[in-house]
């Protein structure tokens, strides 16, 4: 019988960074189940941000890149894609955070791990900043919640989407 000897420590981690570290233990443990915050702290201008952002390019996606996008083996980047498949459906139609976890049959805590993940994935393997996705923060009529994110595709981008999808 194999025991589990995994040690833990307490870190001091910055607390506009704290989803990022757990979406990057989430990846270096394979998954994307860690207990992270809904939505991102305060002051903060998006869930994307981290210091590769302002370095990083805006690049369109393409069809080439969605067909790239949908075989990536990690999790945070298939549930991305199943998001987009969702927001495809609807372009240029705000989706609420809390009706795509939903929708995507997932915890929130668990979609922010997720979109975290992506983020990081996005940075390092498709060189660029910019998600698929746009969402803005807006008041709600969600219980419990003064404001959630909005996410959206456009229909340009919606195309080139069930475009790959469709091929796959």
């Amino acid at each position: 019988m194999t025991e589990d000897r995994t040690q833990f420590i307490s870190v001091p981690v910055p607390s506009q960074h704290v989803t990022q570290v757990y979406a990057y233990l989430a990846e270096l443990t394979g998954t994307a189940t860690l207990p992270v915050s809904p939505v991102p702290p305060a002051g903060t201008s998006s869930m994307a941000d981290s210091a590769d952002d302002g370095k990083l390019p805006i690049i369109q996606w393409t069809v080439e890149d969605f067909r790239k996008l949908m075989i990536e083996p990690l999790g945070s980047v298939q549930t991305v894609a199943r998001a987009l498949d969702i927001l495809a459906k609807q372009p240029d139609t705000r989706v609420s955070y809390t009706s795509l976890a939903t929708q995507l049959g997932m915890e929130k805590k668990n979609l922010q791990g997720n979109l975290s993940a992506f983020t990081r994935t996005m940075h390092r393997r498709y060189k660029r900043r910019n998600w698929p996705m746009t969402w803005v923060e807006a008041l709600t009529t969600e219980p419990g919640l003064k404001s959630e994110f909005f996410y959206t595709m456009t229909a340009t981008v919606a195309e080139r989407w069930l475009t790959a999808r469709a091929n796959d």
